[in-house]
């Protein structure tokens, strides 16, 4: 019997079964659902697209062959000028100074401006519980951008990609 079930537990971790069990659907994802469409349809195609898209003529992945410049190295793909939104939805938090939301349908990571993890540990976990007490999952918050830079435009992002706002 033991090793039935281990047999089975095998092949539903080697299958993939396991890994779908935690998937949370995007809200495209859902309204395609929604319409009836399979929201993966085609998706093998669109990963042989992008692959070739990253290759050159010589077979080297990454390279284009043709000569680019980096204007503007930012990490995630980000511009940090690109304007943040103003509302959004409670994911989740990673620590009492850190939250992820959902946005103009994607997910945005948020520091909060000032405010630091605690390194001790006590003290950490009693600011993350009062703040998931305040903003618990799918709790609406308004975003404010409290920082500027020297010439007065409002600082949206952090050299991580991450949204500096206050939360309301």
């Amino acid at each position: 019997m033991v090793r039935l079930l281990i047999l089975a537990c095998l092949s539903f971790c080697l299958s993939g079964c396991i890994a779908v069990l935690g998937y949370e659907p995007t809200p495209a994802e859902l309204e395609a659902i929604k319409r009836g469409e399979d929201p993966r349809a085609g998706e093998a195609e669109r990963e042989a697209e992008r692959e070739k898209a990253r290759t050159d003529q010589n077979g080297n992945a990454g390279e284009s062959g043709e000569p680019t410049t980096r204007t503007n190295s930012t990490t995630y793909g980000v511009d940090p000028k690109e304007v943040g939104p103003k509302q959004g939805t409670v994911l989740r938090w990673l620590d009492s100074a850190t939250l992820v939301i959902e946005a103009d349908s994607r997910r945005e990571t948020v520091a909060l401006p000032g405010v630091k993890a605690s390194e001790d540990l006590a003290a950490e976990q009693n600011a993350l519980n009062d703040r998931m007490d305040r903003w618990t999952y799918g709790t609406p918050v308004t975003l404010r951008y409290p920082l500027q830079d020297k010439r007065g435009e409002v600082i949206y992002r952090d050299s991580e990609g991450r949204l500096l706002a206050n939360i309301e």
